[in-house]
């Protein structure tokens, strides 16, 4: 990790508007404002904030995040706006330089929630955090019922972990805690999948650069893929489509089950539909495989050449030795992809799938090696 020691006392990062920077002394005041204001959405998650809070409490603290910056185990940051008010208060703690890994935690003050500030200004400590003290690991530890913080981790793009029992101790009682982790960004050119390519498409890792192509895709494609996908709807976000970027990419390293490729139109590059390998059942050689193909492409033979270009790779590179491919039984398009192929229908499963909470029958295929011969 990067040594620390020579930080400026004048830091300070810009978040899109908002100022980040350490705690002075002649805070106090405006952080006890805070503070106070915010007992009632605050004080359930972090108890230190409670009806006899102080102005005092406040002094205390601002010393308190000083002497961990001087540590070099604690980086807090006031969060303000361009008017220099205090919106909330945000730190990399219990860093640990063996281990290049802390944890991130934060809180806005009650009239300034909702406004996105608390994903922008840890958006913009994690940088911080990777770019200059050098870690490799940062985890947002969040009790399983803080629905407002857990969806600033998920917008922030963490990835969830998973729900640790008796991770946090909240008035004396140990309670399960939900853990997302952030890695350092990856460089582009740094793929973290396998690029195939035949005469017909070529089938590459996302990249960060995508996500505005994946999300106009998707609105071009409401009546279609929309019909089939209960998450493809209007309110699908270019943060939605920045965040699925970043979690595919990490599951191409191991973290996280959905392993996509991006589509690419042959002379442009630019995506015109997905492929993935998705559920994973390692111990008996087995995975979903899935596909979609933006509307302006449709019925072109893209999809189907995208899913024996990946079958073929996955039943020949890796231990999985069959692949299923399960589509609503009414989705006839998808069907056809599947049997163009040469994927095997073993039948219709009776309420197999779930299309906006309701049951559906699907249609379930099998690809193993000696259909793509």
């Amino acid at each position: 990790m990067t040594d620390t020691a020579n930080l400026p006392a004048s830091l300070e990062l810009d978040a899109q508007g908002l100022r980040l920077r350490p705690w002075r002394p002649d805070d106090a005041q405006a952080l006890f404002e805070a503070t106070r204001e915010s007992i009632a959405s605050v004080s359930p998650w972090l108890p230190w904030l409670h009806e006899g809070y102080s102005l005092e409490d406040s002094a205390n603290w601002i010393a308190e995040c000083q002497a961990g910056r001087e540590r070099g185990d604690v980086h807090d940051f006031g969060v303000f706006d361009a008017q220099g008010r205090v919106l909330g208060d945000l730190a990399l703690n219990r860093i640990d330089p063996k281990r290049g890994s802390a944890n991130l935690g934060y809180w806005v003050r009650e009239s300034a929630q909702g406004q996105g500030v608390a994903t922008r200004a840890t958006r913009a400590i994690a940088a911080f955090g990777f770019q200059v003290l050098g870690l490799v690991r940062i985890e947002i530890v969040i009790g399983v019922d803080n629905l407002a913080s857990r969806r600033t981790a998920e917008r922030l793009g963490a990835h969830f972990d998973g729900i640790l029992p008796n991770r946090i101790i909240l008035d004396g009682k140990a309670l399960p805690a939900a853990v997302y982790s952030l890695l350092p960004p990856e460089r582009d050119d740094a793929s973290p999948g396998p690029a195939l390519e035949d005469s017909q498409v070529r089938l590459r890792p996302y990249r960060s650069t995508d996500a505005p192509a994946l999300h106009a895709a998707l609105h071009e494609s409401m009546k279609t893929i929309g019909r089939w996908q209960s998450w493809c709807t209007p309110a699908y976000s270019l943060e939605d489509a920045r965040r699925w970027v970043a979690q595919t990419r990490l599951a191409w390293q191991g973290v996280g089950d959905e392993c996509a490729l991006a589509i690419a139109d042959r002379s442009s590059d630019e995506v015109i539909g997905s492929v993935a390998l998705n559920h994973w059942q390692p111990d008996i050689g087995m995975a979903n495989l899935g596909y979609w193909v933006r509307q302006s492409r449709q019925e072109q033979g893209v999809a189907t050449a995208a899913v024996r270009l990946l079958a073929r790779h996955a039943l020949r590179a890796t231990d999985l030795r069959r692949l299923e491919i399960v589509v609503a039984a009414d989705n006839h398009a998808s069907r056809r992809v599947a049997e163009r192929a040469g994927a095997h229908l073993e039948g219709v499963a009776r309420h197999r799938l779930m299309l906006r909470g309701e049951p559906v029958d699907a249609a379930i295929y099998s690809l193993v090696a000696n259909d793509l011969r």
